[in-house]
């Protein structure tokens, strides 16, 4: 609600420490998707994370996650396999296994 509508750029606590608003936000609702899932996974729920979100998401993720990896934010992104579906190529970028249960 502090940001502008017409703010071209926004501060943010992570490197770049800068990036445009609409990015901020996809980069806000992808650290809440992912987490959701990695709560849920780890509780034995069904996993919240949709294939439509998941693929809004992935493009967010292209463009912030690699400074990221270098500070551990995130593991090396895992390789695709037959049959990935867009929840799984997510994860799989972020460094998840989308068969990792408890």
């Amino acid at each position: 609600s502090g940001v502008a509508a017409d703010a071209e750029n926004v501060s943010v606590p992570v490197p770049p420490n800068s990036m445009p608003a609409a990015l901020g936000v996809g980069a806000c609702a992808l650290d809440a998707a992912v987490h959701a899932w990695d709560l849920a996974v780890a509780a034995g729920a069904p996993s919240p994370l949709s294939p439509a979100l998941a693929k809004e998401l992935l493009p967010v993720a292209q463009q912030i996650v690699e400074p990221l990896r270098a500070y551990g934010a995130y593991a090396p992104a895992l390789p695709g396999e037959p049959g990935d579906d867009d929840v799984a190529v997510l994860l799989r970028y972020l460094g998840r296994d989308p068969r990792w249960s408890r």
